[in-house]
């Protein structure tokens, strides 16, 4: 049983069961530029606060006719949605194409709030209800609310790009590591997954309504490293040849760069956290001014069976003008953040 996405439509069905986070809280912060301006955002509180016949599944709301990802509840708890839409704007439910749709007239700083209950039909067909609450019981209801409630951001959706549609796929991501085995890992909250192979998991985020100069990346990456006998000759790979590896000579020059010791989980041999800055020339200025990418890796070997080495990265990078970038301690500490949910998993058999 798992939720499945089909043409944009997230629709309600029964959860798969997914791998426990190990008291690994999500990590708190708002995606996109740091110079982003939070006092414009609307903020749209979906509850599903109280116990209903479904405890074990997801319902999801879409935004504006599928242009954007909003949230999918689980049952006991509460999201907040952040946008800079503003106006009417649509939110709908489709369950098995029974769809069920409100209106909100969003303002910058104001607070919304949505019951969200999925309801059996006398035909046994299931609706997912959803009901516009007056500010008074909203309040009362998300203060009362005794655990965390969780954010997510659907700044600027726009066809083509669902911004920040976190984890939309399931709350984890699975990456080959073997025939045998897979990595299973969180991704960060900002993260939209763009491509999954064997040799490659690929993040991205860029919307150019909010900047033309920013963008964030992230993944994993497989590298070239096949032997390595010792963790002095990993750190000096990581100190070498894998930060040259990151500049392109064309374009990106060195500003600065550190390596650090980091938790290594079972199944791997070493591992080192690698930052780096660089300026990098941008052809989409206009005015050809050099561009800043900071970026964070967790860059990891181990063996197989047969006693093969492999390496590879896991990163998160942002791309922009000084003031949009934010510092090297938070992209670290984001994906400390994801590395500490990294597990080696059995593949499905499915």
């Amino acid at each position: 049983m798992k939720t499945t996405i089909s043409n944009q439509l997230l629709l309600f069905v029964i959860l798969l069961s997914t791998l426990p986070l190990m008291g690994n809280a999500q990590p708190v912060y708002v995606p996109g530029p740091a110079n982003i301006d939070t006092s414009k955002f609307a903020h749209i509180y979906f509850l599903r606060d109280r116990a209903d016949e479904f405890p074990d599944n997801w319902l999801a709301v879409i935004m504006n006719d599928d242009r954007g990802f909003c949230v999918k509840a689980k049952m006991n708890h509460i999201y907040r949605v952040n946008t800079l839409l503003t106006g009417d704007t649509r939110f709908h439910t489709s369950i098995h194409q029974a769809k069920v749709e409100i209106s909100l007239p969003l303002s910058p700083g104001k607070n919304y709030y949505v019951e969200l209950k999925p309801e059996r039909q006398d035909d046994k067909s299931v609706v997912g209800r959803m009901k516009i609450l007056d500010e008074a019981e909203g309040k009362a209801r998300t203060e009362a609310f005794p655990h965390t409630i969780q954010d997510r951001y659907c700044i600027l959706p726009i066809t083509g790009n669902h911004d920040f549609r976190e984890n939309a796929w399931k709350d984890t991501i699975r990456w080959y590591a073997s025939n045998q085995y897979d990595y299973s890992f969180m991704p960060l909250p900002s993260w939209e997954l763009i491509v999954r192979t064997p040799s490659r998991t690929a993040f991205s985020f860029r919307n150019k309504s909010i900047s033309n100069t920013y963008s964030e990346g992230g993944g994993i990456l497989y590298q070239p490293l096949k032997k390595c006998s010792s963790e002095t000759e990993f750190e000096n790979y990581c100190r070498g040849e894998f930060i040259r590896s990151t500049l392109d000579k064309q374009r990106d020059s060195l500003l600065s760069w550190e390596v650090k010791p980091v938790t290594v989980p079972d199944g791997m041999k070493y591992a080192r956290i690698v930052t780096i800055e660089n300026r990098n020339i941008g052809d989409d200025l206009s005015d050809g001014k050099p561009l800043l990418i900071r970026s964070a890796y967790v860059v990891f070997f181990w063996t197989d069976k047969k006693s093969k080495g492999n390496t590879a990265c896991l990163y998160t990078s942002e791309r922009g003008l000084p003031n949009e970038l934010h510092s090297i301690s938070t992209l670290e500490e984001r994906i400390r953040w994801s590395w500490d949910s990294f597990r080696l998993v059995k593949k499905n058999n499915d």
